[in-house]
């Protein structure tokens, strides 16, 4: 059953038995209220005869049979007025009554001490309130029983509860329209809620519920963009955790050349080449060193780019003897591309993760190397400028970056020459990738630049 219909049917339900029980217990309050009116009326009647009776009585107890002589007047006296009686003598046999009284239960027998009792009776389908009261005369007990008819008061109270149905009947139809209006108002946002959700199922995660009321309804529609937010949050989680992932691979492709470059000239050097013991053991040095490199390079990228691990193992580093190394490296490289190759750094130590920055440094390197068109200059210098800060510095005099492209190279595959990178084998990832080794550290990269006249890259680390 749909909730629609639900909540249509239940609130009928609860209608019916709220207005069924409340109009029953109204109603009944009404009928006993008149009741006990009509039993203080019967009283105060069989008591008004009874005086009747005592004050005849007292004038003729002289006379013979003197009790009946009252009973007979009594009856004549009040049979005019509408009233009902039967009289008892002492031994309980009826003395004198009406023609039309009603045969009721005997009520003489639950006098006891009681001077007057009374109860309700049926006869004839009609209803009265029964009243016995003992009467004490010189020689014996009368008992005198009146019966005071209220069969309209039934009548009254079937009337009611007659009026009361068709009455309930009419309400139930209205109520039946009005709750159909506010069942379809209140499951209208809900249907809404679930076109939406329909919508974000089938891909347009950018849609939201809209909100009307401030009410639960309101509060669950808000809740529920508050969980699509989310859910829109996860998958672009999701979708940039897949780019870190193609980032990687760019980035560890990216990261393969140089040094694959230089392990591929060390050995050819060494397989074509007539060398000295002591330079073929500097080539395989580096050959050996490279290879470790990367293998270990390779999980750092991979801890760096997919995982966002940022808790390396921050290392003292000797400035020259890695400069040294990166120039053994870059040299070969620089050379077969007609590059003049500088190194200057001072006998200092910085603190730095040896392979992140190294790749850094490469990478800047490289970045040169593309940037310089036929023969060129690259210069790595290094030194401390203050206590607790060393600058390293790449410059090269190849063509320059345009001012407005500076704000932007450092951004995840974008190329100021695309025609060039391309052909140079690059996708844009370099100097990214160089910037979040940078803040890895908690340093700074800063580049100055001229068109024609070339390129200049401060790094600021801590050391």
């Amino acid at each position: 059953m749909k909730l629609s219909w639900k909540l249509f049917v239940s609130t009928l339900i609860i209608t019916v038995l709220t207005f069924s029980i409340g109009g029953y217990i109204f109603i009944s309050s009404i009928f006993q209220t008149t009741l006990e009116r009509e039993k203080e009326a019967a009283i105060s009647e069989n008591k008004l005869m009874c005086g009747y009776f005592q004050t005849v009585y007292s004038t003729t107890y002289k006379s013979p049979n003197a009790p009946l002589v009252v009973s007979k007047s009594l009856i004549d006296d009040f049979t005019n007025k509408g009233v009902t009686l039967r009289i008892y003598n002492n031994d309980q046999q009826v003395m004198v009554e009406n023609n039309d009284t009603p045969q009721g239960k005997e009520l003489i027998s639950a006098i006891n001490e009681s001077t007057l009792v009374h109860t309700i009776i049926q006869y004839q389908g009609r209803y009265y309130i029964q009243s016995v009261a003992a009467i004490q005369t010189l020689n014996e007990n009368v008992y005198l029983e009146s019966y005071h008819e209220i069969t309209s008061l039934f009548e009254y109270r079937q009337q009611l509860f007659q009026n009361y149905r068709k009455t309930m009947l009419l309400m139930l139809l209205l109520n039946g329209v009005i709750v159909s209006l506010i069942t379809w108002l209140t499951i209208r946002p809900i249907q809404r809620l679930s076109k939406t959700t329909k919508e974000i199922a089938g891909g347009k995660y950018s849609s939201r519920a809209n909100i009307y009321a401030q009410d639960e309804v309101g509060s669950l529609a808000a809740d529920f963009n508050q969980m699509a937010d989310t859910l829109e949050n996860k998958i672009n989680d999701l979708e940039a955790a897949a780019i870190r992932q193609q980032d990687f691979l760019g980035s560890f492709a990216h990261e393969l050349k140089t040094p694959l470059t230089s392990i591929i000239g060390y050995s050819d050097m060494l397989r074509s080449k007539s060398m000295s013991v002591e330079n073929q053991i500097l080539a395989a040095n580096y050959i050996f060193s490279e290879g470790k490199r990367l293998e270990s390079l390779s999980l750092k990228l991979l801890d760096l780019l997919v995982t966002q691990k940022s808790d390396f193992e921050i290392k003292k580093v000797n400035l020259k003897a890695l400069f040294d190394n990166i120039y053994g490296i870059m040299a070969p490289v620089f050379s077969n591309a007609g590059i003049q190759f500088e190194v200057n750094a001072e006998n200092e130590i910085i603190l730095a993760e040896p392979d992140l920055i190294k790749s850094l440094i490469i990478n800047l390197l490289d970045n040169s190397r593309k940037a310089i068109i036929g023969q060129g200059k690259i210069i790595l210098n290094g030194k401390r400028i203050s206590a607790t800060e060393y600058t390293i510095t790449v410059e090269d005099n190849g063509k320059g970056i345009p001012e407005q492209e500076l704000s932007r190279i450092t951004e995840a595959f974008y190329m100021v020459d695309k025609s060039r990178s391309r052909a140079c084998g690059g996708a844009g990832l370099g100097l990214s990738l160089c910037q979040q080794i940078v803040e890895l550290h908690n340093g700074e990269m800063r580049f100055e630049s001229a068109l024609g006249q070339g390129t200049i890259v401060h790094l600021r680390l801590r050391g």
